[in-house]
């Protein structure tokens, strides 16, 4: 009797831990046809998504399931496919309604058509992509940090929460949203420049711009760049400071206003008002064809003539 109860004993203990025991990591190795122009959507919580292109009509999908994954989801045809790693739904006595241990990181790394378009999701996995040209691109991360290197994407968004974002590509349109974390941007961004953050950093270093959106609340701004005829520059920011390099051969013309910041410029004269605070600047670099208008409440503001 005493040998049957303490079986009763393992097995019902066994039968607890079983939702909680670590299992092994599971390969993955599949492959499904897309049109050399199709969509491709990845959702993957914790781990990497790593996407690299050839000129296949197909995409491989290599890497390895966490411990505790419940499976792979891959839906759609040629046209659209949708990549999503799904966890199991945890509840029970054991768990009080708590949800997925997102530590057990997964590993996705893709091969994709060169030109296909992307649609990439995640929450803390970090996010890789090199070599696109996809007309679309679309990243979205939570904690997770986004590099898209090498590329060339029609047009590219990108969120971020407290992830860095890391960019150097050649694209006539980008806009990059982020509340703490840090923004690095190098290449040829020659059309439209969109960056907003709370509190995160932002450095760009690219040739040439058409325009260039920033706004920004606590974060610096460091902008060296060159603009394109008749272009457009517009910096806002509340405390954080904001540098502009430009080139001497520049034509521009300059207004820049601050409520308590500093203002320190390579070209006319910065002028402070007689009563009460604020500083501005109103002058012309060149023939001053194209416009730049920097504001801050607190920051400051540094224009430099290389």
């Amino acid at each position: 009797m005493k040998t049957y109860r303490t079986m009763a004993l393992t097995l019902g203990l066994a039968a607890i831990a079983s939702p909680f025991s670590t299992l092994a990591a599971t390969p993955i190795n599949q492959t499904r046809s897309l049109n050399p122009d199709g969509e491709i959507k990845v959702e993957n919580i914790s781990g990497l998504i790593k996407v690299r292109v050839w000129n296949e009509p197909r995409v491989q999908i290599t890497g390895s399931l966490g411990e505790g994954v419940e499976k792979l989801i891959v839906e759609g045809d040629a046209k659209s496919l949708h990549i999503k790693v799904k966890y199991p739904d945890r509840k029970g006595w054991f768990n009080w309604g708590g949800g997925v241990n997102i530590k057990e990181a997964t590993q996705l790394e893709l091969m994709v058509p060169i030109k296909a378009a992307l649609e990439l999701e995640a929450v803390s996995a970090n996010i890789d992509v090199q070599g696109s040209a996809a007309p679309r691109m679309s990243i979205n991360s939570v904690s997770g940090d986004s590099s898209v290197l090498a590329s060339s994407p029609g047009k590219l968004s990108v969120e971020s929460v407290s992830g860095n974002v890391s960019l150097k590509l050649t694209s006539p349109q980008v806009s990059v949203n982020t509340v703490s974390g840090d923004v690095r941007m190098l290449g040829h961004l020659n059309g439209r420049l969109d960056v907003e953050t709370v509190s995160g950093n932002v450095e760009l270093d690219t040739p040439v711009l058409n325009q260039l959106h920033f706004n920004s609340v606590s974060g610096d701004g460091s902008f060296q760049t060159s603009l394109a005829g008749n272009g457009r520059i517009e910096m806002d920011s509340v405390s954080g400071s904001l540098r502009l390099a430009l080139p001497k051969t520049s034509s521009v013309h300059f207004k820049v206003e601050s409520f308590s910041g500093d203002i320190s410029s390579a070209v006319g004269k910065v002028v402070k008002e007689e009563y009460g605070p604020g500083r501005s600047l109103d002058a012309r670099l060149g023939e001053g064809k194209s416009n730049v208008n920097l504001n801050t409440m607190s920051g400051d503001v540094t224009i430099e003539i290389k």
